[in-house]
């Protein structure tokens, strides 16, 4: 929805522009950054293993150059 969430608060990008997402998982603790601001964090969860989904609310979206690698201790 145009115009609905705040301009200066705004984490993502203008429609048409790639934004960069990031989710750092450490421990039980896991962080969501989008443009480098923290957007969501959560603990007390376990990602050891598993599938790793993508998901979107209601719009198409479309994703390119996804890479995943460990974090350095």
């Amino acid at each position: 929805m145009a115009g609905y969430r705040d301009p200066v608060g705004e984490m993502e990008k203008r429609h048409g522009e790639s934004n960069l997402l990031e989710l750092v998982a450490r421990g039980d603790h896991l962080r969501q950054f989008a443009n480098g601001k923290l957007a969501d964090e959560g603990s007390e969860a376990f990602p050891s293993s598993g599938r790793i989904l993508f998901q979107s609310e209601g719009a198409e979206v479309f994703f390119r150059d996804i890479e995943l690698f460990p974090l350095k201790h």
